[in-house]
């Protein structure tokens, strides 16, 4: 039996017996319903669907590499990093950030990269040729999120349900997490109505400059009208905020465990209780990567074994190179989230918001 064919049956067979262990179309509705439901969504979700070739689907190629990978194999050949892991962004980002001196401005030198190579894709697209040129004028002044939208990304096949963001944004839930660098969260909400406010985390030390709205603000309460997206690994406007090389991840990681501060923590109070007490949706990771690996250990920070409700992390199926034996290597990863009070399945993160999206409205209709 080859290997592909290996991996589909053993993939089917464990998602299979997730699904009958804990009934998970049935437990989440009510939660949705009672708003206490936090979907925490990547920074590779969005990037994976803007600069995914035409209306494909897949986000990986023919070497199992995600677009986000591909992406940062080209920001290391454009920065000539020297060694060999080129897809692993936390280390260029380190290797450039080392070469820049730790000058923090060079956080956001990724990003403007990720603008650049949009750009120059939408320049051969004659609709969208001359804007693109203009754009490219005003590069440094234009954030990620709103080139995207002036050039229309991403774009989705005729006939497919909307952008996930925005179904994900249309769900009753007070609270959303994001390790985003841009506000493409925020604009979702915005397009469905709604008025986000967004709060980062200054894992690095307050920034005097922040706006007021983007700090904690102990008496906030979040509605579904009203609801708080929380950057927890930084906002593109506050480059010190940026989490992007493995010091940062590392640096990160201690500024939680260092903060004592019990009345104005650096993470919100009401946040850690959030984490704590609602059903987590851990969306478009890559289980190897750093941004994963960080995010999972400070969640089960604020995690309460006897008190915790499941959570589900929503995993793109590893590349075949990366697993000797599939079936017992996502055996293993099972077992590893359960004992942890997570549950994983095997699925593309944009088809599982369609299908979160789909079950909510026959839930909703038959709550009427």
């Amino acid at each position: 039996m080859g290997i592909n064919r290996r991996f589909a049956e053993a993939r089917e067979r464990l998602t299979k017996e997730s699904s009958a262990k804990i009934g998970f179309w049935e437990d989440i509705m009510p939660r949705i319903n009672q708003g206490i439901v936090i979907p925490i969504i990547s920074n590779s979700f969005s990037i994976e669907q803007i600069f995914r070739e035409g209306n494909e689907a897949s986000v990986t190629d023919e070497e199992g590499l995600t677009i986000n990978e591909q992406l940062t194999a080209e920001w290391a050949n454009w920065i000539e990093y020297p060694m060999l892991d080129k897809q692993n962004l936390a280390r260029v980002a380190q290797y450039f950030l080392v070469e820049q001196k730790d000058n923090p401005q060079a956080r956001t030198k990724y990003l403007e990269f990720l603008k650049s190579f949009l750009l120059t894709i939408a320049k051969d697209d004659k609709e969208y040729s001359d804007l693109a040129s203009k754009l490219k004028l005003q590069i440094q002044e234009q954030r990620l999120s709103e080139i995207v939208h002036q050039l229309d990304y991403p774009r989705f096949p005729p006939g497919a349900d909307q952008d996930p963001l925005r179904l994900l944004a249309r769900l009753p839930l007070p609270i959303y997490i994001t390790t985003s660098y841009s506000d493409f969260l925020e604009r979702a909400l915005d397009a469905e109505g709604k008025k986000p406010l967004t709060q980062i985390c200054f894992w690095s030390g307050i920034i005097s400059s922040a706006k007021g709205e983007h700090r904690t603000d102990p008496d906030f309460t979040p509605t579904v009208t009203n609801p708080l997206v929380y950057h927890l690994y930084g906002l593109e406007d506050y480059p010190q905020t940026l989490v992007l090389s493995e010091d940062d991840y590392i640096n990160f990681l201690i500024s939680m465990v260092e903060d004592t501060n019990t009345l104005d923590p650096i993470v919100p109070l009401s946040l850690r209780r959030a984490l704590s007490e609602s059903h987590l949706l851990l969306l478009g990771y890559h289980l190897p990567d750093w941004d994963f690996r960080v995010l999972f250990r400070f969640i089960l920070k604020f995690r309460r074994d006897e008190f915790s409700p499941r959570g589900m992390v929503i995993q793109l199926k590893p590349s075949k190179k990366s697993m000797e034996n599939t079936e017992k290597s996502l055996d293993y990863l099972r077992r590893y989230f359960d004992r942890k009070k997570f549950d994983i399945e095997w699925s593309d993160a944009e088809d599982f918001i369609r299908r979160l999206w789909n079950n909510w409205n026959v839930y909703r209709q038959s709550q009427l």
